[in-house]
């Protein structure tokens, strides 16, 4: 009997993993309720991120959003661009993202990471979202495009209620919330760059005004785009850190091992994105006919892609479900996507979680659950609302160096 998974229902939202897996058993290629195929294997989703007979639904993304400012940013999110305006955004914002650059901002990211932990100290327990896993993406964020700290709330509650929307089950309410954070970051932004041009410096944005001045971008296009940076900037790292430390907590065996072996840092992140990744699914649409899997897929069919189920197909990960810090090919995560939509700040997230990892397994001697974690209710973000922890610290703890 062919199974029907409607995305809509709680089971395809929350402990997900279980399905996932009976499905890379039987079904690797399912189709919905609504008449598109969600796709699990990694080879098959790896085909979807890879391939050119594959685009981004950009229609549909824009069309389900309401008239306004949020549906603004759908025309103009380079995350949901199909080449050639990708291609065009893309090419003007890698250069801020180069390994010179990146590499770069490790000795900020450090400072921050210290500074995060001195105040968790003081309080000795704490939510691990709110003292630690938010505030450190955002203020890198923030930092490399330039915005003053104290504008880092602002800038977090409207992007926060933008990937909201963004969503398959968003609500009206919750388009109503997106629309009016769309429009305090455009118009702050807006403003933000009306100034910055007068000085451009060493900053994204400055960077983004110079390719405006180049024709590559304009300036509605620069300011959509700043928003679609501080967007993915932090929301991917604040899960990656959340879930990461999550797994461990429940592992505890894999905490002492990152404490003994601090160089294993680099590949524990991979696992970390492997094992429980912040964007479960990404989606599709068949740009022509295709046959996946023997299953023939009509041009113009959405697909949905599970970068979950794909990251513990038995195929190609041995014991998928067992966190494994050495794991020699957890880089094989798809966690960030791949091909010509990998995500641009891939080696930002992963230096910030390689410091912050190092750090926090020197500092601390153990830390567990102080209640249950409130996790997210979405589809597309997985990660913690809330995350509730008690620590201890280690005797003589000293800072982690990158």
């Amino acid at each position: 009997m062919t199974l029907v998974i409607n995305p809509m229902a709680p089971e395809f939202r929350y402990d997900t993993q279980e399905l996932f897996a009976r499905l890379l058993r039987e079904q690797p290629v399912t189709p919905l309720a609504d008449g598109g195929v969600l796709l699990c294997r990694h080879a098959d989703v790896s085909w979807a991120l890879n391939s050119h007979e594959v685009r981004r639904p950009t229609e549909w993304s824009v069309n389900r959003k309401p008239e306004g400012p949020f549906r603004d940013f759908g025309r103009n999110n380079m995350i949901g661009m199909n080449p050639p305006d990708h291609t065009r955004f893309r090419q003007a914002i890698m250069p801020a993202f180069s390994r010179k650059r990146t590499d770069a901002l490790a000795g900020f990211i450090e400072q921050t990471c210290a500074g995060l932990i001195a105040r968790m100290r003081e309080r000795g327990a704490g939510d691990f979202i709110a003292d630690f896993a938010l505030p450190l993406p955002v203020t890198v964020i923030c930092h490399l495009l330039g915005i003053p700290q104290e504008e880092e709330i602002m800038l977090h509650e409207g992007s926060a209620a933008m990937l909201a929307g963004l969503e398959i089950i968003a609500t009206p309410e919750e388009f109503e919330r997106a629309t009016a954070g769309a429009t305090a970051l455009h118009d702050y932004l807006t403003a933000v760059l009306r100034l910055r041009e007068r000085n451009l410096g060493d900053d994204l944005l400055s960077l983004l005004l110079r390719n405006e001045r180049d024709h590559k971008l304009s300036r509605e296009e620069i300011v959509w785009a700043a928003i679609t940076l501080l967007m993915a900037g932090h929301e991917t790292t604040t899960h990656l850190l959340g879930n990461g430390l999550l797994a461990l907590m429940r592992n505890p065996a894999s905490w002492r091992q990152l404490q003994a072996q601090p160089a294993l840092a680099e590949n524990a992140v991979e696992e970390f994105l492997r094992y429980d990744p912040p964007l479960y699914v990404l989606f599709r649409q068949a740009a022509q006919d295709v046959e996946v899997e023997g299953q023939p897929i009509a041009a113009g069919t959405f697909l949905m892609l599970s970068l979950a189920a794909a990251n513990r197909d038995p195929r190609h990960y041995d014991q998928p479900d067992v966190l494994d810090l050495g794991r020699a090919n957890a880089r094989d995560n798809l966690s960030f996507a791949a091909g010509r939509h990998l995500c641009a700040g891939h080696a930002l997230a992963r230096l910030e979680g390689r410091i912050a990892f190092r750090q926090l397994t020197q500092q601390l001697a153990d830390v567990g659950l102080a209640a249950d974690p409130v996790p997210r209710s979405g589809v597309m973000f997985k990660g913690y609302h809330s995350l509730p922890v008690r620590y201890r610290w280690a005797p003589q703890a000293v800072p982690a160096s990158a």
